[in-house]
């Protein structure tokens, strides 16, 4: 398990642990402009927060990186898209359209957003390319993170920030089993004793079967205040923001 440590909008990776020129972070929900539900750092325009608070916390955001992001309309799948092509928005930010992870190479920076899925940014070991990956439970059933794999080559160093843990992600006991005898351990039993995932661990295990060198946070989102968690606040009759994972090139 890792912690990340504290540093303004974004927690960035300790930098002895990323290759030279790579920068690796995530944010959480605080010291942004957004109200209410979404207070304060939500950096999603699709989730009925005011677009002008967006645009403000993601001017923060790629202010603080010192680089523009690029976004993803993720859609739960396994599509890899690179920043190479990714064109500015109606929004005035740059975008690769539907996908769920984007490769960066030099000079290039990308963005994930979640409230309960896995964050994952991967990084060639020389540095010179990397990726931002969104792994929700869809995406984890379908591989998402071999294919990126595929994409870097084997020598690879991965992050998991924070996620929702297995003791409180409840599903249903059809879903919990099938998931289960594709990817055998993901299966747990929740903190109220029914059928749950542990997509993090999985994850974890997917990408240490490969070879990858991993540093997951322990940070659970479901329990943290400090984060965006969309169970949560489903539970709780809310709407909820999103915040990210982060990779940068220099």
């Amino acid at each position: 398990m890792h912690e990340f440590p504290r540093d303004e909008l974004v927690d960035w990776i300790d930098p002895s642990l990323v290759p030279d020129g790579v920068r690796v972070g995530f944010t959480s929900r605080a010291g942004g402009t957004s109200a209410g539900d979404h207070a304060s750092l939500n950096l999603g325009f699709h989730v009925d927060d005011v677009p002008h608070d967006v645009s403000a916390n993601r001017d923060l955001v790629q202010r603080e990186v010192g680089a523009e992001l690029t976004w993803m309309v993720q859609v739960h799948g396994n599509t890899v898209a690179h920043a190479s092509a990714a064109r500015t928005g109606r929004r005035g930010y740059l975008g690769v359209g539907e996908a769920d992870a984007v490769i960066v190479e030099s000079g290039e920076s990308a963005a994930v957003m979640v409230a309960d899925c896995v964050p994952l940014i991967v990084v060639a070991a020389d540095g010179s390319r990397a990726a931002a990956v969104h792994v929700g439970r869809a995406g984890y059933d379908l591989g998402i993170a071999h294919a990126v794999h595929d994409e870097l080559g084997d020598d690879a160093i991965a992050f998991l920030g924070p996620s929702i843990c297995g003791q409180c992600y409840e599903v249903g006991e059809e879903l919990a089993r099938e998931v289960d005898e594709r990817w055998p351990g993901t299966a747990v039993t929740t903190r109220w004793g029914t059928p749950g995932l542990a997509i993090a661990g999985g994850l974890e295990r997917q990408l240490r079967g490969r070879g990858v060198r991993t540093h997951r946070s322990s940070i659970c989102t479901y329990e943290s205040k400090r984060h965006y968690s969309h169970r949560r606040a489903t539970h709780e009759g809310r709407k909820t923001g999103r915040f990210i994972g982060l990779v940068q090139i220099k």
